[in-house]
Order: structure tokens, then C-alpha cells, then sequence
């Protein structure tokens, strides 16, 4: 993998913070709630609880990469791989322009994508109730594991473009950068940091984010159609 893939894997998950926000706002501030009275007003105690609930969280994404491409891995041989690498990376492509437009409020044609995980994220989701409230380290990365195949099309957006990387290594790689990349805003907005919370959901932060990734998705595209032709 090449510098470029790394700094596109953080910059994705950085880009789509705003998504996070609405995503997994929530369940950062519940980390919070969940600790005694006492130990609310802690902060180191809810940097543990944060720093274990995304740790949890990037090994999902880590784990869900290297899934995907043990499977992908079998299919490409039936199609060929230079063909299957670049429907991939199409694909990709496609599917990070939804998510720069689902930013911008201009579709929510990702919505339909989300759907997919429901099946998945029906069996998980009672094991994930069970470990609220996160009390300790280890039930935090324990629901962090879990709440991390929650839904999302931030995710499955790079998922996608991530195993047209071409290998399992590149992946999970990818997957692993792009989780890294989510993290100022997961600490921050589960730390009760509103000021950072604000410039995340403001709509010009959100429309620059939207247009980058959109634009590295037409490059991403670009990139495939010169594969096929």
C-alpha cells in the first residue's frame, strides 16, 4: 500500500466526522453517563471509557476488512482479478460520491445501502444493549467491537473501495487508517467538547467534506474506467 491509499483512509474517516456525529453521538455520550456520579467529572476515567469504546471500534472495521476480502478474495478468481479490481474500485467510486451528496443533504440514496446491514445488525444489537451502561474498560471495548458493525454507509463506502486495494494486508490497513481517521471527532464529541461538536454539523464544514469526497470518488472512477478501457 502506498502513502497516498494511508493519507485517502484518514482522510475519508476524518472527512465523514459529520456522519460520525450523527451516527455514534449518542452512543459517546452515553459512555459518559454511564459512570458513577462521582467519576463523571473525571476526565481521566472518560478518556479510558472513549480511548477502549474506539478502540473496540477500529478493530471492527479492522476485522470486518479482512472478512470481506477473504470473500472477495474467492470471487475475483472466478472473474478474473484485474476485471474484479476494477469493478471494485467503480464501485467505490460510486458509492463515495453517495456518501459526499448524503453529506451535503442533496440525497439520501445511502440510506438504501444502510439497509443491507440490518439483518447483521439485528443479531448484534442485543449483545450491544447489554453492555450499556459501559461501567469499565473492558465493557466499553467490548461495545465498541460490537456497535462498530452498526449500519453505515460511511463505512461501507470504504469498505468497497478499501478491497480494491487489491489484497487482505491493504485492507484491513485501509479499514484500520480509516478508523484512526474518526477519531478527533469520536474523543472530542464524547468528551462534551460542543465547540468542536458545533464546527462538525456546521453546513460549510459538511458541503467542503461533501465536495472532497465526492471528488475523490469521480477520481476513484476515473481510475476504473481506465482499467476496463
Amino acid at each position: 500500500m502506498n502513502d497516498l491509499s494511508l493519507w485517502a483512509a484518514l482522510s475519508i474517516g476524518l472527512l465523514g466526522s459529520a456522519h460520525c456525529v450523527g451516527m455514534c453521538g449518542g452512543i459517546m455520550a452515553a459512555l459518559s453517563h454511564g459512570l458513577p456520579a462521582r467519576d463523571q467529572m473525571n476526565l481521566g476515567k472518560r478518556m479510558g471509557l472513549l480511548g477502549a469504546y474506539n478502540l473496540g471500534r477500529v478493530v471492527s472495521y479492522a476485522a470486518a476488512g479482512a472478512l470481506l476480502a477473504s470473500l472477495a478474495g474467492g470471487i475475483g478468481v472466478l472473474f478474473g482479478v484485474d476485471h474484479w479490481l476494477a469493478g471494485l474500485r467503480f464501485l467505490a467510486g460510486i458509492m463515495l460520491i453517495l456518501m459526499g451528496l448524503y453529506l451535503a443533504n442533496f440525497s439520501s440514496a445511502l440510506v438504501v445501502v444502510e439497509r443491507l446491514g440490518k439483518p447483521l445488525w439485528s443479531r448484534l444489537a442485543p449483545m450491544a444493549r447489554k453492555q450499556l451502561p459501559v461501567t469499565s474498560p473492558t465493557k466499553a471495548l467490548a461495545a465498541g467491537m460490537l456497535w462498530g458493525w452498526l449500519p453505515c454507509g460511511l463505512v461501507y463506502s470504504t469498505l468497497i473501495w478499501a478491497l480494491s486495494l487489491g489484497s487482505m494486508t491493504d485492507t484491513v490497513v485501509a479499514m484500520t487508517f480509516f478508523g484512526l481517521g474518526t477519531l478527533p471527532s469520536m474523543f472530542l464529541v464524547g468528551a462534551a467538547a460542543d465547540a468542536f461538536k458545533k464546527v462538525l454539523v456546521n453546513k460549510g464544514f459538511k458541503l467542503v467534506s461533501a465536495l472532497l469526497l465526492i471528488g475523490y470518488g469521480v477520481h476513484t472512477l476515473v481510475i476504473a474506467l481506465g482499467q476496463f478501457f
